[in-house]
């Protein structure tokens, strides 16, 4: 096994330097930079709207002219626009992402007890999404797998870093500050997965208490951490693992936002029923000492979702009829452009159309994450008492 092992890191590390060269690694390769255009709905204003802003207003980058007299901005660069027509009043308070002075982070633990309903897929790209926008995102991976550090180019493991299981473990825990990692994409930073995270589970297990008075009661012991941070982010994104573990009750009871993938079959489903009563069941253990906890929302997703399979129409329609507006009203598409990305690790945001087969291809799957961010940032704007306009309204 430990051959093996070898073996496949040493493969996938020339495969890196294929994909990133002449860059080492995934961190040292320059963000695709984006269009006027892709700018303008990331902003969520007016295409033609930008231009004349960009032409008429002073202060603004110049972005970069590409061949062909096409203009684009980097992620940074959006940011700095953004700022300047908020200063300007050209774009009102719910367009510029920042929460209150009071306000707490919308803390969301993306959540299935199932493998494969694409969790990670939806926080990386969710994320990005929501940076873009503009919020300061929090990453914190609590799968000891790593994947969704792995594709943020942030190993724990083989770097040397602290991870969450440092932040969380019994003895000698570090301040989650010590744990934070900045990424490659602005807006971003991680608390990186490790495969230690095994031992949290062991610990608490041997020091099993709820709260007797000595220490950390175990399911406090992420909110407790997070205090540190919470004026620095406006979104902290969990990644689960797929099995029910003390870390993932501890973040389910962190959150203030539950986002629920499951995927389109019909065994997904009667999973999702089995999944979500134990959950249930396991968070009455909580309540016991925790009366008061409550959620700004719960929501559903189906993932994976193909719109022109009968069968999968036909168990998107009965998962509405029962759930009604707890599903959002975008799903996430099965698409070969997330197949694409997923190869070259990369999230949508930074793949680009040119690497994702064709325009249409992409500019489907685009538009699909681009309503499912847009429906999180209402659950997230309503959270500290906005609502969100329409998008390309000034």
């Amino acid at each position: 096994m430990r051959g093996y092992s070898d073996t496949i890191r040493d493969a996938l590390s020339r495969q890196n330097a294929r994909l990133f060269a002449p860059d080492e690694r995934k961190s040292d390769k320059e963000l695709r930079r984006l269009s006027v255009r892709e700018t303008a709905e990331a902003l969520r204003i007016n295409y033609n709207t930008l231009r004349h802003h960009l032409k008429h207003m002073d202060g603004f980058p110049d972005g970069r002219l590409e061949p062909g007299n096409r203009r684009t901005f980097s992620v940074e660069e959006i940011h700095e626009i953004q700022r300047i027509l908020y200063e300007a009043g050209k774009i009102p308070r719910e367009f510029y992402p920042r929460k209150g002075e009071t306000d707490l982070p919308a803390t969301i633990a993306v959540y299935n007890l199932k493998g494969g309903v694409a969790k990670t897929s939806l926080t990386s790209n969710l994320s990005e999404f929501l940076a873009v926008r503009g919020y300061r995102v929090l990453l914190i991976d609590l799968d000891p797998q790593g994947s969704l550090s792995d594709l943020f180019d942030v190993k724990a493991d083989i770097d040397d870093l602290p991870s969450i299981y440092d932040v969380l473990r019994t003895e000698g825990p570090v301040p989650i500050t010590e744990a934070i990692a900045p990424t490659y994409f602005p807006n971003i930073d991680i608390v990186p997965g490790s495969l230690s995270m095994t031992e949290f589970e062991f610990e608490t297990s041997a020091s099993f208490r709820l709260a007797d008075g000595v220490g950390t009661p175990w399911h406090r012991k992420i909110v407790n951490a997070l205090e540190l941070v919470d004026s620095y982010y406006d979104v902290i994104l969990f990644d689960t693992p797929p099995h029910m573990s003390f870390a993932v009750i501890a973040a389910v009871f962190a959150a203030n936002g539950l986002l629920i993938p499951v995927s389109a079959g019909m065994l997904d489903v009667v999973s999702l029923e089995k999944f979500l009563d134990l959950g249930a069941s396991t968070l009455e253990v909580v309540e016991q000492v925790e009366q008061e906890k409550e959620y700004d929302f719960m929501r559903f997703i189906l993932t994976r979702y193909s719109p022109h399979d009968q069968a999968q129409l036909q168990l998107s329609s009965f998962l509405r009829s029962q759930l009604g507006p707890a599903m959002l009203k975008t799903d996430f598409l099965n698409s070969a452009a997330i197949g694409d990305g997923s190869n070259a690790m990369q999230p949508i945001m930074e793949l680009g159309p040119q690497a994702a087969g064709t325009r249409k291809t992409y500019d489907r799957i685009f538009e699909c994450l681009q309503n499912i961010t847009y429906e999180v940032e209402e659950e997230i704007m309503a959270s500290w008492g906005f609502k969100l306009p329409k998008m390309g309204g000034e």
